[in-house]
């Protein structure tokens, strides 16, 4: 009777509720922090873990592998531990990446996987693991570039500028100010002028346009002047290269010529000369034949048996010799 009021004691549901719900979230806390199928551990090193909390999704190429577990603090560096799935490869020499999620806000870490050999328990170290934009590191990284340069030079030219802007030195100034202004104000008065001119130009190209029939007009004969001299100069060329190559064929016939100039004066002058004895004997045989022609005849026509037509009754006129 006693076990059976301890079973309906509203203390007795109360107490078996909330160590249900204990056990529940200790098998919840679990599964959260070791998710089934994710026993491999990644280890990287980084010097700036403001982007990364536990919880923090790890990705291979786009597709969530595991997330992020756990973060030491080490002398110079963190040492970040993430829990991946057994079967994402993980080489030796992989690389880290940590991203921005979103435009808002969030962090992701990428893992690129590199390399034939499991990872292992070797941790990434810093060469290999890439963190996003930081303020802090780029001023930091400002400083060392800055940190070498020799300040006095600097500081001499400061001074300097400071002196010479002193007395009346800042009156010249304020002149160089006053005559932009004055600039300034002349421009502002020729504003009027300048609309005249934009005016002009608009009226201009007003009249252009209204032209512009008899313009195009005039760009097609000049398109014909310049297409017939085109294919006009194809024969130029043709025949400019004609005629240098009969002067240079001629150029042989020079070159001969002057090296035997006296040789050929010589027999051009004996020719001549030869030519004129043939003329000159050529008209006493003519007329010895011709004698011989008439004494023939003379025969014949005493025979009464003179040829019909001989050679000498035919005329052929040739340049030089006329009928």
């Amino acid at each position: 009777m006693q076990s059976v009021r301890a079973f309906r004691n509203p203390v007795t549901w109360g107490a078996g509720a909330i160590l249900l719900v204990a056990v529940v979230s200790l098998v919840l806390a679990y599964v959260y922090f070791h998710p089934p199928g994710q026993s491999k551990r990644v280890t990287f090193y980084t010097n700036d873990a403001a982007s990364i909390r536990v919880g923090d999704e790890v990705r291979m190429a786009g597709i969530r592998v595991g997330k992020v577990e756990k973060m030491e603090l080490e002398a110079q560096q963190v040492r970040v531990t993430a829990r991946v799935k057994n079967d994402a490869f993980v080489g030796d020499q992989s690389q880290i990446d940590v991203r921005m999620l979103t435009v808002v806000g969030g962090y992701y870490v990428n893992l690129v996987s590199i390399g034939n050999t499991p990872i292992g328990d070797t941790a990434i170290p810093l060469t290999r693991v890439t963190m996003p934009y930081s303020l802090i590191r780029t001023l930091t990284d400002t400083t060392k570039i800055t940190e070498n340069v020799n300040a006095k030079p600097l500081n001499d030219s400061l001074n300097q500028l400071q002196q010479g802007l002193t007395g009346t030195n800042v009156e010249v100034v304020s002149a160089v100010v006053d005559a932009g202004n004055a600039i300034m104000s002349t421009v502002d008065r020729q504003r009027g002028q300048v609309t005249d001119i934009l005016n002009m130009s608009d009226e201009y190209i007003r009249a252009l346009s209204a032209y512009r029939d008899k313009f195009d007009q005039l760009v097609r004969k000049v398109s014909i002047l310049t297409q017939t001299l085109v294919l006009y100069s194809g024969g130029m060329k043709n025949t400019i290269q004609g005629i240098a190559t009969v002067l240079a064929q001629l150029g042989t016939v020079g070159e001969f010529y002057e090296a035997h100039r006296v040789e050929f004066i010589e027999k051009v002058q004996d020719y001549l000369h030869r030519g004129r004895l043939f003329v000159e004997r050529n008209g006493l045989t003519i007329r010895v034949l011709r004698r011989v022609q008439n004494l023939f005849d003379r025969i014949l026509n005493a025979q009464n048996a003179a040829p019909a037509l001989l050679a000498t009754d035919i005329c052929i006129p040739i340049p030089g010799e006329s009928c």
